[in-house]
Protein backbone atom coordinates (compact mmCIF):
# COMPACT_ATOMS: atom_id res chain seq x y z
CA UNK A 1 0.00 0.00 0.00
CA UNK A 2 1.26 3.38 -1.23
CA UNK A 3 2.02 6.38 1.29
CA UNK A 4 1.37 10.10 1.07
CA UNK A 5 4.09 12.23 1.18
CA UNK A 6 6.24 13.70 4.13
CA UNK A 7 5.75 18.13 3.85
CA UNK A 8 3.43 20.15 2.69
CA UNK A 9 -0.40 18.77 2.25
CA UNK A 10 -1.96 22.28 0.83
CA UNK A 11 -6.03 22.27 1.79
CA UNK A 12 -6.97 23.90 -1.14
CA UNK A 13 -9.99 26.51 -0.91
CA UNK A 14 -12.62 25.94 -3.28
CA UNK A 15 -13.20 28.84 -5.70
CA UNK A 16 -16.88 29.44 -6.15
CA UNK A 17 -18.65 31.34 -9.44
CA UNK A 18 -21.23 34.04 -8.95
CA UNK A 19 -23.79 31.33 -9.39
CA UNK A 20 -21.98 29.53 -6.69
CA UNK A 21 -20.92 26.87 -9.25
CA UNK A 22 -17.40 25.73 -8.81
CA UNK A 23 -15.14 27.88 -10.74
CA UNK A 24 -12.65 25.98 -12.69
CA UNK A 25 -10.49 28.55 -14.14
CA UNK A 26 -10.08 30.09 -10.68
CA UNK A 27 -9.55 26.25 -9.81
CA UNK A 28 -6.83 25.75 -12.23
CA UNK A 29 -4.60 29.31 -11.62
CA UNK A 30 -4.89 28.63 -8.05
CA UNK A 31 -3.56 25.04 -8.31
CA UNK A 32 -0.96 26.22 -10.81
CA UNK A 33 0.36 29.18 -7.78
CA UNK A 34 0.89 26.26 -5.51
CA UNK A 35 1.77 23.15 -7.45
CA UNK A 36 5.52 24.16 -7.18
CA UNK A 37 5.70 24.44 -3.35
CA UNK A 38 3.30 21.70 -1.79
CA UNK A 39 3.79 18.06 -1.78
CA UNK A 40 0.55 17.34 -2.03
CA UNK A 41 -3.25 18.84 -2.69
CA UNK A 42 -6.21 18.00 -0.20
CA UNK A 43 -9.18 18.88 -2.44
CA UNK A 44 -13.14 19.22 -0.63
CA UNK A 45 -11.26 19.72 3.00
CA UNK A 46 -13.83 19.98 5.81
CA UNK A 47 -13.74 23.72 6.27
CA UNK A 48 -11.61 25.49 4.13
CA UNK A 49 -12.15 23.28 1.23
CA UNK A 50 -16.00 23.85 2.32
CA UNK A 51 -16.64 19.94 1.45
CA UNK A 52 -19.27 19.56 4.44
CA UNK A 53 -20.74 22.85 3.00
CA UNK A 54 -21.10 21.80 -0.61
CA UNK A 55 -24.41 19.87 -1.84
CA UNK A 56 -23.07 16.57 -2.39
CA UNK A 57 -23.57 16.94 -6.37
CA UNK A 58 -21.17 19.89 -6.21
CA UNK A 59 -18.70 17.76 -3.78
CA UNK A 60 -18.94 14.72 -6.30
CA UNK A 61 -18.31 16.92 -9.30
CA UNK A 62 -15.34 18.96 -7.59
CA UNK A 63 -13.79 15.29 -6.68
CA UNK A 64 -14.25 14.08 -9.76
CA UNK A 65 -13.00 16.96 -11.48
CA UNK A 66 -10.01 17.79 -9.65
CA UNK A 67 -7.86 14.97 -11.23
CA UNK A 68 -8.24 16.77 -14.75
CA UNK A 69 -7.13 20.41 -13.01
CA UNK A 70 -3.66 19.16 -11.97
CA UNK A 71 -2.71 16.98 -14.23
CA UNK A 72 -1.86 14.37 -11.65
CA UNK A 73 1.51 16.72 -11.25
CA UNK A 74 1.61 16.03 -7.22
CA UNK A 75 -0.49 13.17 -5.59
CA UNK A 76 -3.74 13.72 -4.76
CA UNK A 77 -5.75 13.71 -1.74
CA UNK A 78 -9.94 13.72 -1.85
CA UNK A 79 -11.97 14.02 0.95
CA UNK A 80 -15.62 12.41 0.01
CA UNK A 81 -16.97 12.37 3.49
CA UNK A 82 -20.79 12.77 3.48
CA UNK A 83 -23.68 13.21 6.57
CA UNK A 84 -24.07 9.39 6.43
CA UNK A 85 -21.67 6.40 6.32
CA UNK A 86 -24.17 5.37 2.87
CA UNK A 87 -23.60 8.71 1.23
CA UNK A 88 -19.77 8.00 2.22
CA UNK A 89 -19.30 5.02 1.07
CA UNK A 90 -21.41 5.84 -2.50
CA UNK A 91 -19.25 9.11 -2.85
CA UNK A 92 -16.13 6.81 -2.74
CA UNK A 93 -17.24 4.43 -5.00
CA UNK A 94 -18.66 6.94 -7.60
CA UNK A 95 -15.43 8.95 -7.52
CA UNK A 96 -13.32 6.13 -7.01
CA UNK A 97 -14.62 4.90 -10.75
CA UNK A 98 -13.98 8.18 -12.06
CA UNK A 99 -10.26 7.55 -11.19
CA UNK A 100 -10.01 3.99 -12.47
CA UNK A 101 -7.55 4.97 -14.77
CA UNK A 102 -5.62 6.88 -12.45
CA UNK A 103 -2.96 4.94 -13.67
CA UNK A 104 1.07 6.26 -14.24
CA UNK A 105 0.24 9.40 -12.58
CA UNK A 106 0.85 10.73 -9.07
CA UNK A 107 -0.80 8.42 -6.22
CA UNK A 108 -4.14 8.88 -5.21
CA UNK A 109 -5.69 9.06 -1.68
CA UNK A 110 -8.89 8.79 0.29
CA UNK A 111 -9.03 11.36 3.59
CA UNK A 112 -12.48 10.44 5.82
CA UNK A 113 -13.55 12.13 8.74
CA UNK A 114 -14.96 9.33 10.31
CA UNK A 115 -16.83 11.42 13.19
CA UNK A 116 -18.79 13.77 11.23
CA UNK A 117 -21.03 10.17 10.03
CA UNK A 118 -20.19 7.29 12.35
CA UNK A 119 -19.44 6.58 15.51
CA UNK A 120 -16.51 4.87 17.26
CA UNK A 121 -18.16 1.55 17.29
CA UNK A 122 -18.12 -0.67 14.76
CA UNK A 123 -15.12 1.75 12.79
CA UNK A 124 -12.93 -0.63 11.45
CA UNK A 125 -15.46 -2.61 10.39
CA UNK A 126 -16.67 0.37 8.58
CA UNK A 127 -13.00 0.38 6.65
CA UNK A 128 -13.45 -3.28 5.71
CA UNK A 129 -16.35 -2.46 3.94
CA UNK A 130 -14.83 0.83 2.52
CA UNK A 131 -11.44 -1.60 1.19
CA UNK A 132 -14.38 -3.85 -0.68
CA UNK A 133 -14.97 -0.72 -3.08
CA UNK A 134 -11.74 0.85 -3.58
CA UNK A 135 -8.22 -0.21 -3.80
CA UNK A 136 -6.51 3.70 -2.96
CA UNK A 137 -5.21 4.16 0.54
CA UNK A 138 -6.77 5.73 3.11
CA UNK A 139 -6.42 8.65 5.57
CA UNK A 140 -8.19 9.39 8.56
CA UNK A 141 -8.83 13.03 10.05
CA UNK A 142 -9.54 13.74 13.74
CA UNK A 143 -11.08 17.17 14.23
CA UNK A 144 -12.68 17.77 17.01
CA UNK A 145 -13.37 21.40 16.86
CA UNK A 146 -14.95 20.48 13.67
CA UNK A 147 -16.98 17.70 14.80
CA UNK A 148 -18.07 19.91 17.68
CA UNK A 149 -20.32 21.92 15.45
CA UNK A 150 -22.63 18.91 14.52
CA UNK A 151 -25.74 18.83 15.55
CA UNK A 152 -25.65 15.71 17.39
CA UNK A 153 -24.68 14.54 20.73
CA UNK A 154 -21.49 12.78 20.53
CA UNK A 155 -20.25 10.70 23.53
CA UNK A 156 -16.80 11.44 21.90
CA UNK A 157 -15.36 14.22 19.49
CA UNK A 158 -12.43 12.34 19.15
CA UNK A 159 -11.86 8.45 17.36
CA UNK A 160 -10.39 6.71 20.77
CA UNK A 161 -7.02 5.85 21.11
CA UNK A 162 -7.72 1.81 21.71
CA UNK A 163 -10.16 2.29 18.11
CA UNK A 164 -7.18 4.04 16.66
CA UNK A 165 -4.54 0.88 17.25
CA UNK A 166 -7.11 -1.23 15.51
CA UNK A 167 -7.58 0.89 12.97
CA UNK A 168 -3.51 0.71 12.07
CA UNK A 169 -3.92 -2.88 11.34
CA UNK A 170 -5.56 -2.35 8.51
CA UNK A 171 -3.16 -1.95 5.89
CA UNK A 172 -4.95 0.20 3.56
CA UNK A 173 -5.08 3.06 6.55
CA UNK A 174 -2.22 4.60 6.00
CA UNK A 175 -2.02 7.70 8.37
CA UNK A 176 -3.99 10.32 10.37
CA UNK A 177 -4.60 13.68 10.16
CA UNK A 178 -4.90 15.27 13.67
CA UNK A 179 -6.03 18.58 14.42
CA UNK A 180 -6.13 18.07 18.82
CA UNK A 181 -4.25 18.59 21.36
CA UNK A 182 -0.64 17.29 22.17
CA UNK A 183 -1.06 15.06 24.59
CA UNK A 184 -3.47 13.11 22.58
CA UNK A 185 -0.82 13.62 19.84
CA UNK A 186 1.04 11.32 21.86
CA UNK A 187 -1.42 8.77 22.76
CA UNK A 188 -2.01 8.64 19.21
CA UNK A 189 1.42 7.94 17.78
CA UNK A 190 1.98 5.64 20.46
CA UNK A 191 -0.95 3.78 19.36
CA UNK A 192 0.49 3.15 15.46
CA UNK A 193 4.40 2.95 16.32
CA UNK A 194 3.75 -0.84 15.24
CA UNK A 195 3.53 0.42 11.57
CA UNK A 196 6.55 2.41 10.84
CA UNK A 197 5.90 4.63 7.72
CA UNK A 198 2.43 5.44 9.12
CA UNK A 199 2.02 9.43 8.38
CA UNK A 200 0.93 11.16 11.10
CA UNK A 201 0.22 15.08 10.08
CA UNK A 202 -0.57 17.99 11.95
CA UNK A 203 -4.05 19.39 10.76
CA UNK A 204 -3.33 22.58 13.23
CA UNK A 205 -0.78 24.94 12.13
CA UNK A 206 -0.34 26.70 15.13
CA UNK A 207 0.49 22.97 16.87
CA UNK A 208 2.94 22.36 14.00
CA UNK A 209 4.64 25.60 14.51
CA UNK A 210 4.54 25.27 18.09
CA UNK A 211 5.78 21.55 17.64
CA UNK A 212 6.10 19.84 13.85
CA UNK A 213 4.98 16.22 13.28
CA UNK A 214 7.51 13.78 11.87
CA UNK A 215 5.01 13.72 8.48
CA UNK A 216 4.16 17.12 8.20
CA UNK A 217 0.88 19.88 8.24
CA UNK A 218 -2.15 20.26 6.46
CA UNK A 219 -2.25 23.76 5.53
CA UNK A 220 -4.88 26.00 4.83
CA UNK A 221 -2.37 29.44 4.85
CA UNK A 222 -0.26 27.47 2.18
CA UNK A 223 -3.20 28.73 -0.36
CA UNK A 224 -2.02 32.20 0.56
CA UNK A 225 1.73 31.93 1.25
CA UNK A 226 2.51 28.44 -0.67
CA UNK A 227 6.24 29.58 -0.80
CA UNK A 228 6.85 30.73 2.85
CA UNK A 229 4.96 27.04 4.06
CA UNK A 230 6.76 25.15 1.97
CA UNK A 231 10.05 26.44 3.26
CA UNK A 232 8.94 26.19 7.11
CA UNK A 233 7.96 22.27 6.66
CA UNK A 234 11.11 21.80 4.83
CA UNK A 235 13.36 23.19 7.51
CA UNK A 236 11.25 21.33 10.44
CA UNK A 237 11.75 17.83 8.79
CA UNK A 238 15.77 18.23 7.61
CA UNK A 239 16.68 20.97 10.75
CA UNK A 240 18.99 23.56 8.44
CA UNK A 241 22.45 24.41 10.66
CA UNK A 242 22.38 27.68 9.14
CA UNK A 243 22.11 30.86 11.40
CA UNK A 244 21.41 33.09 8.60
CA UNK A 245 18.74 30.94 7.04
CA UNK A 246 17.75 30.25 10.37
CA UNK A 247 16.80 34.11 10.94
CA UNK A 248 15.09 33.55 8.10
CA UNK A 249 13.12 31.00 8.48
CA UNK A 250 12.14 32.63 12.12
CA UNK A 251 11.05 35.76 10.61
CA UNK A 252 8.75 33.49 7.89
CA UNK A 253 7.55 31.96 10.89
CA UNK A 254 6.12 34.82 12.71
CA UNK A 255 4.35 35.50 8.89
CA UNK A 256 2.66 32.21 9.16
CA UNK A 257 1.82 32.88 12.75
CA UNK A 258 0.22 36.38 11.81
CA UNK A 259 -1.34 34.71 8.98
CA UNK A 260 -2.85 32.01 11.18
CA UNK A 261 -4.44 34.06 13.57
CA UNK A 262 -6.19 35.75 11.06
CA UNK A 263 -8.10 32.90 9.82
CA UNK A 264 -9.06 31.53 12.59
CA UNK A 265 -12.69 32.87 12.71
CA UNK A 266 -13.32 32.07 9.39
CA UNK A 267 -10.00 30.27 7.40
CA UNK A 268 -12.42 29.97 4.40
CA UNK A 269 -13.90 33.55 3.79
CA UNK A 270 -10.55 35.26 5.11
CA UNK A 271 -8.55 33.52 1.98
CA UNK A 272 -11.01 33.63 -0.55
CA UNK A 273 -11.36 37.44 0.82
CA UNK A 274 -7.33 37.43 0.10
CA UNK A 275 -7.72 35.61 -3.04
CA UNK A 276 -9.49 37.79 -4.88
CA UNK A 277 -7.98 40.97 -3.99
CA UNK A 278 -4.68 39.66 -5.39
CA UNK A 279 -6.72 38.48 -7.71
CA UNK A 280 -6.31 34.73 -7.86
CA UNK A 281 -9.28 33.63 -8.21
CA UNK A 282 -12.78 35.59 -9.18
CA UNK A 283 -14.82 35.47 -6.46
CA UNK A 284 -15.19 35.59 -2.79
CA UNK A 285 -18.44 33.46 -2.66
CA UNK A 286 -18.25 31.01 0.14
CA UNK A 287 -20.51 28.22 0.08
CA UNK A 288 -22.44 28.82 2.76
CA UNK A 289 -23.58 32.20 2.44
CA UNK A 290 -25.24 32.44 6.36
CA UNK A 291 -22.04 32.19 7.92
CA UNK A 292 -21.74 35.45 10.46
CA UNK A 293 -19.41 37.80 8.41
CA UNK A 294 -17.09 40.33 10.16
CA UNK A 295 -15.65 43.27 8.90
CA UNK A 296 -12.82 43.42 11.16
CA UNK A 297 -11.73 39.79 10.20
CA UNK A 298 -11.89 41.28 6.34
CA UNK A 299 -9.82 44.51 7.88
CA UNK A 300 -6.92 42.13 9.80
CA UNK A 301 -6.32 40.54 6.02
CA UNK A 302 -6.37 43.88 4.18
CA UNK A 303 -3.71 45.05 6.34
CA UNK A 304 -2.03 41.70 6.16
CA UNK A 305 -2.04 42.12 2.31
CA UNK A 306 -0.90 45.52 2.44
CA UNK A 307 1.91 44.66 4.66
CA UNK A 308 2.89 41.70 2.84
CA UNK A 309 2.11 41.57 -0.53
CA UNK A 310 3.07 45.36 -1.43
CA UNK A 311 4.52 44.66 -4.96
CA UNK A 312 1.45 42.34 -5.99
CA UNK A 313 -1.30 44.12 -4.69
CA UNK A 314 -3.24 47.32 -5.32
CA UNK A 315 -5.62 48.88 -3.63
Amino acid sequence: MGYPPRGLILALVTPLDEEGRIDWPSLRRLTERALPFCDGLLIAEGLVGEGLSLPNRMRLELLQGSGEAISGEKPLLLCPTASSTEETLSNVEAVGKGYSGWVGKKPLFWVDIPLWHHSNRKLTQLYQEWGKITPFPILLCNHPRLISKLNRSLKRNNIRTAILKRLSENQQIVGLIHAGDLKRTIHYQRAVRARRDFRFYDGDEKSFLNQPSSSGVVSWGANLLPAEWSEAVRASLSLPEEPARNLLLLKQSQKLRELNQILQMNPAKSLKFALRRLEVISRARLADETFPTSSEGNLEMENFLRENFSLQFTP
